[in-house]
């Protein structure tokens, strides 16, 4: 198939379609309002002028751009087209008349976008309403999106590498009596950062568990979570990796006696880290977003706490450091729900078919 994404080309959720598409032989095309190289696949830029953090306003921006992206679809002649975010790029698809797309959402465009205004979300509806099909990477955001549609979604969620994510990538040494936990987020509230901080001080201030937290990400919060982690005194015990690669990813988690997921927005509409998390064989503590917990197998391989709340997250670290068997069981329990359930091959597979049922249809 000759396949066009639209959406942004440095997302790095676009990049991994595009890379597996285009290794299973097909011809990649992404239109993107952002830059971005991909491996295999021919990015064609159209700059708007606006960036993913630009306002409202000038974001309208988008809703112009149709004629252009037509344009450049007339020249690429795509066999199936598939587009990435409700609003945006699909609100852009939607006012261009092109027809016969299907429309992957996201999060942030089903939570918070039909939020803001009756505009908002009238414009959401319509966006839905010209996709001939539905995508969404969770049944708890098909459930949400369901408020503004009758339309069906297929569930298509992000799946993972198996042999990139996998416990054999463990090098601590035996004897080795640190207790590493942490997590591999943006730096902002949204991920339950400050949680995972507080939490983390409670046990190092009131046990003797050797704690040793290990944080990956950047994002807006980051200068401040570090000044709080020096508040509450657990700057020494605190490491910061900033941004890293999926390989480093695989490392950090792998590494870890415990994964912290303690979302706090619902928005977190699917829970991507909890699946590596549980690939690497690593017991992973979450909040209690509908996403998170269907990404998990809760009380199998996750222990869920209510958001917000990081006495109870703190109550939960202890436990698990203190039940090493049970630690042990929902690591191996975790592995092998993700290859029951989220292994990458099997998952894009499923989108491949999908999109093979709209393939050489007029659009």
């Amino acid at each position: 198939m000759k396949i066009c994404f639209i959406g942004p080309a440095n997302s790095s959720h676009i990049v991994k379609w595009c890379v597996w598409f285009a290794q299973r032989g097909h011809e990649v095309h992404v239109v993107s309002f952002t830059q971005g190289k991909i491996e295999g696949a021919k990015v064609h830029l159209i700059d708007i002028g606006v960036d993913a953090g630009g306002s409202d306003l000038n974001k309208l921006r988008y809703l112009i751009s149709g004629k252009r992206i037509k344009k450049v679809l007339f020249d690429i002649k795509p066999d199936v087209i598939n587009v990435h975010y409700a609003t945006s790029y699909g609100a852009a698809v939607a006012l261009s008349g092109i027809r016969n797309y299907a429309l992957s959402v996201w999060g942030a465009d089903i939570y918070d976008f039909p939020r803001k205004s009756i505009l908002h979300k009238s414009l959401l509806k319509y966006s839905l309403s010209k996709a001939s099909v539905l995508l969404s990477t969770s049944k708890a955001m098909a459930n949400e999106a369901g408020k503004y549609t009758k339309k069906t979604f297929q569930i298509t969620p992000f799946g993972v590498d198996l042999n990139l994510f996998n416990p054999n990538k463990r090098m601590r040494v035996e004897g080795d009596k640190d207790y590493i936990v942490g997590t591999v987020k943006s730096l902002s509230d949204k991920y339950g950062i400050k949680d995972i901080l507080h939490a983390v001080s409670l046990v190092y201030s009131n046990t003797a568990i050797p704690i040793k937290l290990r944080i990956a990400g950047s994002g807006p919060k980051e200068k401040e979570y570090k000044l709080l982690a020096q508040t509450l005194g657990i700057d020494k015990i605190t490491t910061w990796l900033g941004y890293i690669s999926q390989p480093q990813a695989a490392y950090e988690w792998a590494n870890m006696d415990l994964a912290l997921i303690p979302s706090t927005l619902e928005s977190e509409s699917f829970g991507v880290s909890a699946v590596e998390a549980q690939a690497s064989g690593v017991p992973v503590i979450i909040s209690d977003i509908p996403g998170l917990m269907e990404a998990t197998s809760p009380g199998a391989t996750s222990i869920v706490v209510d958001r917000n709340n990081p006495k109870m997250l703190a109550e939960q670290i202890i436990r698990l450091y203190n039940d090493k068997q049970r630690s042990l069981r929902m690591g191996e329990n975790g592995r092998r729900f993700v290859f029951d359930n989220y292994e990458m091959n099997q998952c894009f597979s499923h989108i491949e078919t999908i999109l093979k049922g709209i393939s050489n249809k007029s659009w």
